[in-house]
C-alpha cells in the first residue's frame, strides 16, 4: 500500500496535506481546551480555512508559477516559458553590466602600463597640439568600447550554440526566473533534460586577472535558484559558467586555474567551460 503512495513533489499536493493535517488535528485538540478559550478556538478553526484559500488564491492571481513542478506540464519545455523572457530593457541593462565588468578588468592590467607613460603625457599637454591628442583619445575609447561590446555579445551568442551542440540541448536565450520576493534573475541561456536545469552565465576575459565580483552576484543569485527550485521539483540546477577569453596573449588554462579556485567555494553545481572567441569564431565560421 505504501509503495502505492507517490513521492510528494508538487506544491499544490504540500498545501493540501498542510491544511488537512491543521483542521484535523485543530479538531481533535478541541475538547482539551478550558471552555473558556473554546470560543477564541472556534473562531480559529473557522477563519483559518478562509484565510489559507485567500492567500492560495492571491497566489494563484500573481505568481501562479511557484504552483507547479515541471514533471506537471505534459511537455517540460512549456516549465521553461513559464520562467518569461527578460525584457528589452532588461537585456540592454545585462548586457551593459557585462562590458562595464569586461572594461573594469582590462583596466586593472592596462593602468600599469599606462602609469609609466603619464609624465611623457603630463610634458606634452602644455603643447599646442594637446587637445587634438585628447580628441583622438575619445576617439579611441569610443571605439574600443563599441568592439567590446559587440565582442560581449558574440561571446554569448556563439556560446550558447556551442553547449546546445555539444549537450544536446535546445537553450532559450535570455531567461528571467523570478523569485517569491520579486528579485528578478537573469541567465544567458536555460534548458532542461530528464534530471536537470541547465542555466547559462557567459563572461568575457581579456586578461587572466579574476576580479571575484564578477562572479559573486552569479553564484550567489544561482544559489538563491537553486533554493527556490528544491521546494518545486527534484531535478538539479547545473550552472554552467562560460568564460570566453579574447585576447591571444591570455593562457585559457591558467584562467580556468584561476577561475576554479572561486567556483567551489559556493553551494551549487558548477561546470566551468573555458574557451577562446577565436576558437569559437573559427568553429562557427565567423567572419565580421
Amino acid at each position: 500500500m505504501v509503495e502505492k503512495i507517490g513521492h510528494i513533489k508538487n506544491p499544490l499536493t504540500v498545501i493540501a496535506i498542510f491544511a488537512a493535517i491543521a483542521e484535523i488535528s485543530g479538531t481533535t485538540v478541541l475538547p482539551f481546551i478550558e471552555s473558556e478559550n473554546q470560543g477564541i478556538y472556534i473562531w480559529f478553526l473557522m477563519l483559518f480555512p478562509v484565510f489559507l484559500v485567500g492567500i492560495f488564491f492571491l497566489t494563484l492571481n500573481f505568481n501562479h508559477k511557484v504552483l507547479y513542478a515541471p514533471s506537471d506540464y505534459k511537455n517540460e519545455d512549456n516549465f521553461l516559458k513559464s520562467f518569461g523572457k527578460a525584457t528589452t530593457e532588461e537585456k540592454e541593462e545585462k548586457l551593459r553590466e557585462e562590458v562595464e565588468e569586461a572594461e573594469d578588468s582590462s583596466s586593472t592590467e592596462e593602468n600599469a602600463s599606462e602609469s609609466s607613460g603619464n609624465d611623457a603625457e603630463s610634458r606634452e599637454a602644455s603643447s599646442p597640439s594637446a587637445p587634438s591628442k585628447h580628441a583622438t583619445s575619445f576617439v579611441l575609447n569610443s571605439e574600443r568600447h563599441a568592439s567590446l561590446m559587440a565582442n560581449v555579445f558574440l561571446a554569448e551568442k556563439l556560446s550558447i550554440m556551442k553547449l546546445s551542440k555539444d549537450m544536446g540541448l535546445e537553450f532559450k536565450t535570455d531567461v528571467r526566473f523570478e523569485t517569491p520576493s520579486s528579485r528578478k534573475i537573469i541567465f544567458d541561456g536555460l534548458a532542461i533534460d530528464k534530471n536537470k536545469i541547465h542555466a547559462v552565465e557567459v563572461k568575457l576575459f581579456r586578461n587572466e586577472h579574476v576580479n571575484p565580483s564578477r562572479l559573486d552576484k552569479v553564484l550567489l543569485e544561482s544559489e538563491l535558484m537553486a533554493s527556490q527550485l528544491k521546494g518545486i521539483d527534484s531535478k538539479e540546477l547545473v550552472i554552467h559558467f562560460m568564460a570566453v577569453v579574447d585576447n591571444p596573449e591570455v593562457s585559457a588554462s591558467r584562467v580556468k586555474e584561476r577561475l576554479s579556485r572561486y567556483l567551489d567555494k559556493y553551494n551549487v553545481n558548477v561546470k566551468l567551460h573555458v574557451v577562446t572567441l577565436d576558437d569559437l569564431k573559427n568553429e562557427y565560421q565567423y567572419r565580421p
